[in-house]
């Protein structure tokens, strides 16, 4: 599904919001199945499964497990289910609006709204940072695999100062340089020039973007009505 930048940064928005204000097992399924079925049509259907496995597997624990358990614990592991599993819907927001979005139409989007430079400059670095860094991240990952040092959670509560440094050292430097040159590819391409800036890419809002943001209106009103009334 094709979204103008401006609605992903909106339902963006809205979910950041809307997941913690919410008090609804039901509304937060779905909350996080819009994002699932938007995730699905960018192609990463591997992504998506992930997802969607561990926001159930979350919710099986919040509902099956934590009964079972000790006060203390119980409550502990009930934070981390929760307040992880209402950040999923954040992330696969955040995943779909990099997958779908190049720098040149956000670029183009954004100027539409008429924000500052500073912020342009900081969402236009974000959006291209990321998958940046997953690369990095999966060669540094390779190379220490090569040298018998796993980068994997295990292998940091087995050995986590040999983890640290040859793992987690490397990834600061590579993010503080891959941060730096990214910076000035877009101050090279004229990213802080005051004038009215030209794009060959057109940004229009389409019949998809209305529904989304009918979709999320909807899920908002019905969410607040519920709330007055008391109905979760």
């Amino acid at each position: 599904m094709r979204l103008d930048p401006r609605t992903k940064l909106l339902i963006l928005a809205v979910t950041s919001v809307s997941v913690f204000m919410n008090k609804s097992i039901a509304v937060e399924c779905v909350l996080a199945g819009i994002p699932l079925v938007l995730l699905s049509t960018s192609g990463d259907l591997k992504r998506t499964l992930k997802y969607a496995a561990f926001f159930l597997t979350l919710l099986l624990i919040q509902l099956f497990i934590v009964p079972r358990l000790p006060v203390t614990f119980g409550g502990i592991v009930y934070m981390f289910a929760v307040y992880i599993r209402k950040l999923l819907p954040c992330f696969m927001l955040g995943s779909f609006l990099i997958a779908t979005t190049s720098v040149s139409k956000f670029l183009a989007a954004i100027t539409k709204l008429r924000l500052s430079k500073g912020l342009t400059i900081a969402l236009a670095v974000t959006l291209r940072y990321f998958p940046t860094m997953r690369e990095e991240w999966a060669s540094i990952r390779d190379a220490m695999a090569l040298r018998g040092i796993s980068a994997s959670a295990a292998g940091l509560i087995s050995h986590p100062v040999q983890t640290m440094e040859h793992v987690y050292v490397p990834l600061l430097v590579s993010a503080s340089r891959i941060s730096d040159e990214i910076t000035q590819a877009a101050i090279t391409r004229g990213i802080e020039h005051t004038g009215e800036r030209s794009c060959i890419e057109e940004i229009a809002f389409s019949f998809a973007d209305l529904l989304v943001v009918i979709a999320y209106a909807a899920l908002v009103a019905g969410m607040v009505y519920a709330g007055m009334k008391g109905v979760f």
